[in-house]
């Protein structure tokens, strides 16, 4: 088995869910979950035939939709499906409060389809560089304790490189010690800022307070993150952008993509923010195989988001001539004009 086969695999969830808004006809059957986001991110950045290195499983039932089976195997990566011949697929309904894609709330209306470790025996997956997982804290421990055994047995003793973001669920302030215990076990720690603020016991900020965001991720990092406590801490903050904090750096703070002033409207072309943060880390993993710089593969996590953002569900793959895009847009030309726009020099190659 080649080991470098595969460079990522995101072992979160594929979830079909229903999107209702006010006055507006359900849309159902939109491709969704922690697994599937991920993967868009970092299957922007590994265009055909660079492509086939990303890793996808997916546990699916006996009513997964043809039409996006079809768009999976589209992206043209190591797709490996788990079909469950008497069980629905996981579905979801996300419900907006209003018609600005504003409050929501989330509810499996099905069993959750998990991906079991032991799933990945004898396939590339087991070999991945790098995983990332959306896990509670507890969970968390168990599965890269059950993974790096798996991988010792099929002869991949190399430690991967783990992204972990906690299920929000579990961001409580009971589980804020777990959370300090389990963050030595990942190279790459990423709440959301309001994810955040609840493990500290506080209530969601209506205002990103970035010294606060600061001070919390700190207590992480002085903790230790990473086997060797030379992780990363990323709390992704919505239109605030992102900070990328580690012990032998300042706090770098990077904007989004899109970016509004004060007082001015959103920027037309952010429809949904549904899967950004997840979509981030994907694009975020494949940055930094690439680059080998947390900073960098932030830049890539920050253009990968914005792809996410730009309608309902999954953005729109398609190849003018040799080039591919999506929704139109060619992505790594976006990741120029970003770095650009932040006054990073170019190194596009």
């Amino acid at each position: 088995m080649n080991i470098h086969g595969i460079s990522f695999a995101s072992l979160g969830l594929v979830v079909l869910d229903e999107i209702r808004l006010p006055h507006r006809k359900p849309l159902t059957d939109i491709l969704g979950g922690s697994g599937a986001y991920a993967t868009l991110g970092a299957r922007l950045f590994l265009p055909h035939p660079k492509s086939h290195s990303l890793g996808w499983m997916v546990h699916v039932g006996s009513d997964f939709p043809r039409p996006i089976k079809d768009r999976l195997q589209s992206w043209d990566v190591t797709l490996i499906i788990e079909r469950e011949s008497n069980e629905p697929s996981t579905r979801g309904l996300l419900e907006y409060k209003d018609t600005t894609f504003g409050p929501k709330e989330f509810k499996y209306t099905t069993p959750i389809l998990a991906m079991q470790d032991n799933s990945l025996k004898n396939t590339p997956l087991l070999t991945s560089r790098a995983y990332h997982y959306l896990e509670t804290p507890q969970n968390i421990t168990t599965r890269l304790s059950s993974l790096l055994a798996l991988r010792e047995k099929a002869g991949a003793p190399e430690r991967p490189f783990i992204i972990w973001e906690p299920a929000p669920f579990s961001c409580s302030v009971v589980n804020l010690q777990s959370c300090l215990d389990a963050v030595r076990m990942v190279d790459v720690f990423s709440p959301n800022h309001l994810e955040l603020a609840t493990l500290f016991g506080q209530s969601r900020p209506v205002v990103a307070d970035k010294d606060k965001i600061e001070s919390q991720a700190l207590r992480f990092l002085d903790s230790g993150v990473g086997p060797d406590g030379k992780g990363t801490v990323i709390v992704r903050a919505g239109e605030h952008g992102c900070v990328i904090m580690a012990r032998d750096m300042s706090p770098i703070w990077l904007p989004p993509f899109y970016q509004s002033r004060p007082g001015d409207k959103p920027d037309a072309k952010v429809v949904d923010p549904t899967g950004a943060g997840n979509t981030f880390l994907g694009a975020f993993a494949a940055g930094y195989l690439q680059t080998g710089s947390i900073v960098e593969a932030g830049c890539y996590g920050s253009v990968g988001a914005s792809f996410a953002l730009e309608q309902v569900g999954m953005p729109e793959r398609s190849n003018d001539g040799e080039e591919e895009r999506w929704n139109g847009a060619n992505v790594l030309a976006r990741l120029h004009e970003y770095r650009k726009t932040i006054g990073l020099p170019d190194i596009r190659g």
